[in-house]
C-alpha cells in the first residue's frame, strides 16, 4: 500500500486520499469491512495489538519531500485507528500530523478512540482551518457497543470527544455508519448535534438485514435539516431515497462537498 494514496469504492466516499499509519486494529468490531481482508487481523480480532508500518514516518517524510502535499484533504485512516491504543506507546499520528501540518496538507481524522484524540490536541490545532476531526457514531446502548465493538471507546466519551474538540475550536463531523440500529443512530445523531459541524450518512452493508431504510433515510435527513447541519448521503443509502421521499440536494449528494478544500 502506497504512503499517501486515492481509496476506491465506497472508501472513495469518505475523501480523495487517505493514509494509514497502523498496521491491524485491536477494535474488534464485528461489522468491520477489514475483517474480510486475508491476514489482516489474524484469529483473533478483539486482542490484536495495533503496529505501526514498517518506516511509516521515514516514508511519509520522504513522500512529502518529493510530492509535497496533495492538494486533496488526506483521511487517517482507513485500515486502522490513528489513536488505537497503540498510539499511547509510538506517537506516530502525532508525529505524522506535525510532519502533515508542516507541509501544509489538508487533514481528515475519523476515530473510535475517544479522548485518546486529545494527546494530539496541540499538533491538532496548529492546523487551523486545515483539519477536522471526527466519529464514527453507531450505538446509543454503552452495552451493544461493548459487544458489537468491543475495544472502542464507548459512545458516551465518543460524543465528549466532539464536544472537547468543537470547545477547542475544531471542526467536527461524525460518520454514521454503519447502521446497525437505526433508532440507536438517528438517537447518535440528535445528542450530537451542538457539537458538530457536519455529518456522512450510510447504511449497513455486507450483512443480511430488515431495516426500512428508506424511513432511516427519512428520518435522518428530517433531523439533519431541521438543525442545519451539512450532510452527506452515502450511495448506498441513496438509492432509498425516492422510496423515502425525500429529495437530496446536489451538495448531499456530491462526496466533495464536504472535504476541506
Amino acid at each position: 500500500m502506497n504512503t499517501i494514496y486515492t481509496p476506491k469504492g465506497p472508501a472513495r466516499e469518505y475523501s480523495p486520499d487517505a493514509l494509514n499509519l497502523y498496521d491491524s486494529c485491536d477494535h474488534g468490531c464485528i461489522y468491520c469491512y477489514v475483517n474480510n481482508i486475508p491476514g489482516f487481523f489474524g484469529k483473533n480480532k478483539a486482542g490484536n495489538i495495533p503496529t505501526p508500518r514498517k518506516d511509516i514516518l521515514l516514508e511519509l517524510e520522504k513522500h512529502l519531500k518529493k510530492h509535497g502535499a496533495p492538494k486533496e484533504q488526506i483521511l487517517l485512516s482507513f485500515t486502522g485507528d490513528p489513536f488505537c491504543s497503540a498510539e499511547k506507546t509510538h506517537r506516530i499520528t502525532k508525529q505524522a500530523l506535525a510532519l502533515l501540518q508542516a507541509a501544509g496538507a489538508k487533514v481528515a481524522i475519523l476515530t473510535k478512540g475517544g479522548f485518546r484524540a486529545f494527546d494530539a490536541l496541540e499538533e491538532i490545532q496548529k492546523f487551523g482551518h486545515d483539519i477536522k476531526v471526527g466519529a464514527t457514531l453507531t450505538f446509543s446502548d454503552p452495552a451493544k457497543s461493548k459487544e458489537v465493538e468491543p475495544g472502542a471507546a464507548l459512545p458516551e466519551e465518543r460524543l465528549l470527544m466532539l464536544k472537547g474538540m468543537h470547545q477547542e475550536g475544531v471542526k467536527t463531523w461524525v460518520s454514521i455508519e454503519p447502521v446497525m440500529i437505526p433508532r440507536q443512530s438517528l438517537d447518535m445523531i440528535q445528542r450530537s448535534l451542538e457539537w458538530v459541524d457536519h455529518y456522512k450518512v450510510g447504511k449497513l452493508n455486507h450483512v443480511k438485514n430488515t431495516t426500512d431504510w428508506p424511513r432511516f433515510l427519512f428520518e435522518a435527513v428530517k433531523i439533519l435539516r431541521a438543525a442545519g447541519k451539512p450532510f452527506y448521503v452515502k450511495e448506498d443509502l441513496r438509492a432509498f431515497e425516492q422510496q423515502a421521499g425525500v429529495t437530496l440536494t446536489a451538495e448531499e449528494r456530491d462526496m466533495n462537498f464536504l472535504c476541506l478544500k
